[in-house]
């Protein structure tokens, strides 16, 4: 099995909702840092040449273009690359507990030879791991159930009740592994 999935977009709204977040955190950022900038600088004055004239301006005047458009460059940079990271964080999320979600609903269904299979380097392999102790448990129990109940019913076709006995004791002692 490869360890690449080809689908990035595994939960939509989960993901899209993630990359929101950060992206808004980015941006947050951004302005905070213009803003404080702006505002430090705001009791200073600078002295320029434009257009062979000299201006003497507030340096928060002065420098509220490049504030301006340096911020606007790092939202979009540093917004490019915040999708693509949290995109790929939030499918190594995603994408294990939608494969789990799917063996799940299958077990739910009574398959017990679902096996949960996620790549070793999954955050959630452990779960994984304790989800399959779990349905080896269980279908070790309704194994041994079963063979019990078709003992008993051996057992009762051959009028042996002791063995009947013996076999209803051990069914009972099988079933009551499980708590209801």
């Amino acid at each position: 099995m490869s360890d690449r999935r080809k689908n990035y977009f595994i939960n939509r709204k989960f993901q899209a909702g993630f990359i929101i977040k950060f992206c808004v955190l980015v941006i947050m950022g951004t302005a905070i840092s213009g803003g404080v900038v702006y505002w430090m600088s705001r009791s200073t004055v600078t002295s320029t040449f434009e257009n062979s004239r000299l201006v003497i301006k507030s340096t928060a005047d002065f420098i509220l273009p490049s504030v301006l458009l340096s911020s606007a460059f790092v939202v979009i940079a540093i917004g490019i690359a915040a999708i693509a990271i949290t995109l790929f964080t939030s499918h190594r999320i995603a994408g294990p507990l939608y494969r789990i979600e799917k063996d799940l609903e299958e077990l739910a269904r009574g398959n017990l030879n679902v096996h949960f299979n996620l790549r070793k380097n999954d955050e959630i392999k452990v779960l994984a791991d304790t989800l399959n102790d779990m349905t080896g448990l269980f279908r070790r129990n309704i194994l041994n159930a079963s063979k019990a109940i078709s003992e008993l019913e051996a057992a009762l076709n051959a009028n042996n009740i002791d063995l009947a006995k013996e076999k209803s004791k051990e069914l009972n002692g099988i079933v009551g592994k499980f708590k209801t």
